[in-house]
């Protein structure tokens, strides 16, 4: 009311000054609205001005009442196309996590609802979530897909398509919406979803209200820093142990081994007394087996003979095992008598010779006799030293090959 009305004034003319005072402000509002149509306004306080009514808009698309759809379409360069009768798409939109800061992995989950016939078809454009002016990137690892149709309120069902970004500045983000596909029954319509918008966070920032926190009960961090520690020195000494193992064993493999030396050689005499004995222990004469007996006999004087001189005499005939014993003859025991018991055998083993029992009995005395004669002076006839003699029956103690003495 103007000041002038303000002192009471008869009924005429307090009419007169409260339509004056209405005029007055009828003009004053068309000149303030004149002046915003002329000067536009700045991007942010147009947003925060319609946030609300773009929101709802975006989300709902509803029926006019004489029976035709229409899509109005959100802020941004998507456009919508009418949808049919009967038909209906909504879209809702959360953000995970709610307050999100630097850095955070932002998920924006856009839930389409539609009639249960129809369906949606939505792909994500990576370029509206990269915007490089607000420091926004398009997440490399995206959330899997959820195709599955979900049950929604009203007999309508609803699918969600989830998109990770991730904000590296503080400040508003806008997303603006997105192009989705409607078949609504065999009718492709284009619809829009929601323009997407919140707030990045400063990590660093002050709590405007503070909370004191409890004091927190101390941690025992000692025993198992000792324990991981005990486990770590037992690692590295069985590591150590298997290294100087295999280090030993590599170094005692590489050393050369020391040769056993064989054993010295037993004395001819000893092996031709100990075939002898067998022979006269066995039963060859007995069961009539002259030539098996015979051609033992003369196997146990050569090799007796041969291992005395030191050649072969087993590959030898008869007639060249005599001529070595000639070059080289046995100690006191004659090349006759070597050559009359040869003969013999060789009578019986090639000639067919059956010798009498008699003549067979005395073969292997004749062996006996020629082996202990023929032996060292200091042996008795078993092969042994006599009593006094420090000598051992070996070849050390034959006479040397050629020497003719013992």
């Amino acid at each position: 009311m103007s000041p002038h009305c303000r002192n009471p004034h008869p009924a005429p003319l307090r009419g007169a000054c409260s339509r004056r005072s209405l005029a007055l402000r009828t003009i004053v509002a068309a000149a303030i609205a004149a002046c915003a149509v002329a000067l536009p306004a700045p991007a942010g306080a147009q947003d925060a001005s319609s946030t609300d009514a773009d929101l709802y808009a975006a989300a709902t698309v509803g029926h006019d009442p004489d029976g035709g759809a229409a899509a109005p379409a959100p802020s941004g360069s998507c456009q919508s196309d009418p949808l049919p009768a009967g038909h209906e798409f909504r879209v809702e939109t959360r953000i995970t996590p709610p307050q999100p800061v630097i850095g955070d992995r932002v998920v924006i989950t856009y839930r389409l609802f539609h009639r249960s016939g129809d369906a949606v078809e939505f792909d994500p454009d990576p370029v509206a979530y990269s915007q490089s002016d607000i420091e926004l990137e398009y997440a490399r690892q995206q959330p899997d897909r959820d195709r599955r149709a979900h049950a929604g309120p009203g007999g309508s069902v609803y699918g969600e398509v989830q998109v990770s970004v991730q904000p590296f500045r503080t400040g508003e983000v806008s997303i603006p919406a997105q192009l989705a596909r409607l078949n609504a029954a065999g009718d492709i319509v284009r619809v829009c979803t929601t323009v997407v918008r919140f707030r990045v966070r400063d990590p660093f920032v002050n709590d405007p209200h503070p909370v004191p926190r409890d004091v927190t009960p101390p941690e025992l961090v000692h025993e198992d820093a000792l324990r991981w520690r005990w486990i770590a020195l037992g690692l590295d000494a069985l590591f150590a142990v298997i290294v100087l193992t295999l280090v030993a064993n590599a170094y005692a493999r590489s050393r050369p081994k020391k040769i056993i030396p064989p054993p010295p050689p037993r004395a001819p005499w000893l092996i031709a007394l100990e075939s002898l004995d067998a022979l006269e222990r066995g039963d060859l004469l007995s069961r009539g087996l002259l030539k098996d007996y015979y051609d033992a006999v003369s196997d146990v004087v050569r090799r007796y003979v041969g291992g005395y001189r030191g050649f072969d005499a087993l590959e030898m005939t008869t007639d060249e095992l005599l001529a070595r014993l000639r070059i080289a003859p046995l100690p006191v025991v004659t090349s006759a008598e070597i050559e009359h018991l040869l003969r013999e055998c060789d009578l019986v083993k090639f000639a067919r010779y059956v010798p009498s029992h008699e003549e067979s009995a005395t073969m292997l005395p004749l062996a006996y006799e020629i082996v202990r004669r023929s032996m060292p002076a200091r042996l008795d006839a078993g092969g042994r030293p006599r009593d006094g003699e420090s000598g051992r029956a070996d070849t050390k103690s034959t006479v040397e090959p050629g020497s003719g003495r013992a």
